[in-house]
């Protein structure tokens, strides 16, 4: 059993998870200064004041954070695609000479470029590349990841990235860590459309079923992507065999994803760049998370997520790094916050929101995760701030 006693601040989020993380106001943070917390290995025991720490904990070990760090729920990256070899610095330079994404695509570039590589990396160097990144992560207060596969698009490469997402997961036990399977991220180019499709449903998702390979599965729905139709085949299957579903939707067009989102009950549907009034409304009526990437958008030189109109709608909105070699080569939570609060004009509340409690409600661990709440998993993070609004105002630390 520990204590943490006169921090700076302990932010328990409680309001939040009242609210289900929706509409969430400064007063729902529940900020204690002077704070102190009780925890063991496995739970939450206590939360307030310093001055008005139980009596039953006097003896207990504590640290005297003497008002200089800063305590709350541990942040929640509940979208990356952590697995990959090689660079794409190359296709980030022609961008900022004007080619599009999807220009660079068409030649060959893009998702394609990174698969190349990935696919020839054995397994031993993409979980040392993967494990440095996590270690990137922790040092920001991260305590619970996800980790997407998407760059084998073949059944063997795919398989190979989630054995590298066990093996991270076995790394890192008191991470919180979700595998997410994405083959159907690209078409590879060395199959028919129609052959890789067959494979994801009869070959690869039975197999990542049978081995318990993945937690959740997610697709790329857009123009010169995934379908509707193919979305509902595949993650349909995946709901059969026991994964949660999530999709990549309405990022570079609108193609009304993030509906079909809410009508299959997917956990999240995430980037929502090109979301219609129409799926904002039917996002705000469903237990559909809004997962907001605006590391992506300033990468893209792209419009940014309608933060504002999801929340008022009633929205229960995350925020994720989507930390990729590609659209987004970025792992700082903090930048994420800050990008979040200049150019998506969300609060001090709805940026805590989004990486506590709304993103652990992104993997489906709301349940366990989130806030600090009596009784929850001790995850914690103690950083070195007077306040919260000090982790993002420093720009990129």
């Amino acid at each position: 059993m520990k204590a943490l006693v006169h921090a700076s601040e302990v932010i328990t989020g409680q309001g939040i998870r009242d609210k289900d993380g929706r509409r969430p106001l400064l007063e729902d943070m529940g900020r204690i200064r002077d704070g102190a917390i009780v925890h063991d290995d496995k739970k939450i025991l206590w939360v307030g004041k310093t001055s008005e720490l139980p009596k039953k904990f006097s003896k207990v070990k504590k640290t005297n954070l003497k008002q200089k760090s800063l305590v709350m729920p541990g942040l929640v990256d509940s979208h990356t695609h952590l697995i990959h070899a090689g660079s794409r610095s190359e296709e980030f330079a022609a961008r900022c000479r004007g080619a599009t994404y999807e220009e660079i695509a068409l030649k060959g570039g893009g998702i394609q470029t990174t698969v190349k590589a990935t696919r020839a990396a054995s397994s031993s160097e993409l979980f040392h590349l993967a494990k440095k990144r996590i270690e990137s992560a922790l040092k920001f207060g991260v305590t619970t990841i996800e980790s997407k596969s998407g760059y084998g698009l073949s059944h063997a490469d795919e398989i190979k990235i989630l054995e590298v997402n066990q093996k991270l997961k076995k790394a890192f036990p008191k991470l919180n860590f979700q595998s997410t399977y994405m083959g159907a991220h690209d078409f590879p180019k060395d199959q028919s459309r129609s052959a890789y499709l067959q494979e994801i449903c009869d070959k690869t998702l039975p197999v990542i079923a049978k081995k318990k390979l993945a937690d959740a599965c997610d697709i790329f729905v857009d123009q010169g992507y995934y379908t509707l139709d193919e979305a509902r085949k595949i993650l349909g299957l995946a709901k059969k065999l026991g994964l949660k579903i999530k999709l990549h939707a309405d990022e570079l067009h609108n193609t009304e994803s993030a509906a079909l989102a809410t009508e299959l009950g997917a956990l999240s549907a995430d980037h929502l760049l090109k979301i219609s009034d129409a799926s904002i409304e039917k996002i705000s009526q469903s237990n559909t998370v809004a997962v907001l990437l605006p590391g992506t958008a300033f990468y893209l030189k792209a419009a940014y997520a309608p933060a504002r109109k999801l929340i008022n709608a009633g929205a229960c909105v995350a925020l994720s790094t989507d930390f990729n070699p590609g659209s987004c080569n970025c792992f700082s939570q903090p930048l994420i916050m800050t990008l979040a609060a200049l150019y998506m004009g969300m609060s001090e509340a709805e940026i805590f929101a989004g990486f506590t409690y709304n993103a652990a409600k992104a993997l489906g661990l709301e349940v366990k995760t989130g806030t600090l709440t009596p009784g929850l998993r001790p995850d914690l993070a103690l950083l070195h701030f007077d306040k919260f609004e000090d982790m993002y105002h420093q720009l990129g630390w």
